[in-house]
């Protein structure tokens, strides 16, 4: 009797099952999908659903749109849409349309946070324009659209053009208030393709401005965030024969970005001293001359003077926007906490006083001078 009672508590732990298991069958898997807000205040949710089929190489994909006062309630009308039940496990990007986040980012998110069977890992991006219209267009020789704009994201990731953010990782920022987000900004082309635009920058919970890919480049670069293929193309002349002779293209190879903050209490005010090292690659200078050392100082000289002229450019571009993309804020709270206490950083960010200064030093040019 006792052998039976323990072989069945045995068997009742180790057969416990899926109990949280969802068949295929009874459920619509979602790869994207985008949310807009409509002017009578609505929700508008749109999301891309592949179609199996075993003959196709090619993958059919339903596209489903519902409305409704929450985000909650809009995948609710698509669910009333389904015959299964909509799950947003697999999604691959979540798009959101520039109208909603201009007023606040926040409420789009919620329900993806509170909801354990969401997909934290998925990405974010902003499209200047209704997120609908790009979840479900047709895309000429994109099949996988879905899969197509994860890859584009995770490409500019690599090229450091945007920061490696998904859901989970926009939350921690997006409470913090010494530190704002800034996420890849979609747009479609003149061919109907889309592409990266740049990057929508925010002020807590609203975006407030954008970047264009060169500027989000560099930014990123003052941030400390590196890929493996950051290339920066800058005009170093002005008068040679052909135009294309007055620029070089540059490979990041080292970035060491360091920002030093000087609080005075008498007046209350904040010295931030950028300082940044770049060691690059020459990719591209058709102007040659490369064997020359003269050349060589010449050209680390201008690189340095344009970069710290547009690492000045981007900070009052965040200051106008009241972006602190760069977690001044956070140093702050960590370091000079009575300062932080005292102020409101939301009122004294734009008038902080900000210096730059960006070495640049060619350390390889490629195989030929």
């Amino acid at each position: 009797m006792k052998r039976s009672v323990l072989l069945s508590l045995i068997l009742l732990i180790i057969l416990t099952g899926c109990w949280d298991s969802r068949l295929l069958r009874d459920i619509t898997i979602v790869k994207s999908a985008g949310i807009d807000l409509l002017e009578d205040g609505t929700f508008q949710s749109t999301v891309a659903s592949p179609i199996p089929d075993v003959h196709e190489a090619d993958e059919r994909t339903q596209i489903i749109t519902g409305t409704g006062n929450t985000i909650l309630d809009a995948r609710m009308s698509i669910d009333n849409q389904t015959a299964e039940r909509v799950d947003i496990a697999k999604l691959h990007v979540l798009i959101l349309g520039e109208e909603l986040v201009r007023k606040r980012i926040y409420p789009a998110l919620d329900i993806i946070f509170r909801d354990p069977r969401s997909s934290l890992g998925s990405k974010v991006a902003v499209f200047d324009g209704k997120a609908g219209e790009l979840i479900s267009r047709r895309l000429e020789d994109k099949p996988r659209k879905s899969d197509f704009l994860a890859d584009l994201l995770e490409t500019a990731e690599n090229s450091s053009i945007v920061e490696t953010l998904n859901v989970q990782l926009i939350c921690p920022i997006l409470f913090d208030p010494g530190e704002d987000i800034v996420l890849p900004y979609l747009s479609m082309g003149e061919d109907d393709q889309p592409y990266l635009k740049g990057t929508a920058l925010f002020n807590g919970e609203t975006m407030a401005g954008t970047l264009d890919t060169s500027d989000s480049t560099m930014l990123m670069l003052m941030k400390g965030e590196m890929g493996p293929n950051v290339l920066l193309t800058e005009q170093v002349y002005d008068n040679q024969d052909m135009d294309v002779q007055n620029y070089v293209t540059i490979k990041v190879k080292e970035s060491v970005p360091t920002l030093d903050l000087e609080v005075k209490s008498s007046s209350k005010s904040v010295n931030a001293k950028f300082n940044h090292v770049l060691k690059v690659e020459v990719i591209e200078f058709p102007h040659d001359q490369m064997q020359s050392e003269e050349v060589i100082v010449d050209l680390n000289e201008k690189l340095s003077k344009q970069l710290t002229n547009k690492a000045e450019t981007i900070f009052s571009k965040l200051q106008e926007t009241n972006c602190d993309a760069l977690g001044i804020g956070r140093k702050l709270f960590g370091f000079h906490h009575p300062y932080w206490e005292e102020v409101n950083w939301q009122d004294e960010y734009p008038n902080i006083t900000f210096t730059s200064d960006v070495n640049v030093e060619i350390i390889h040019h490629g195989i030929i001078n």
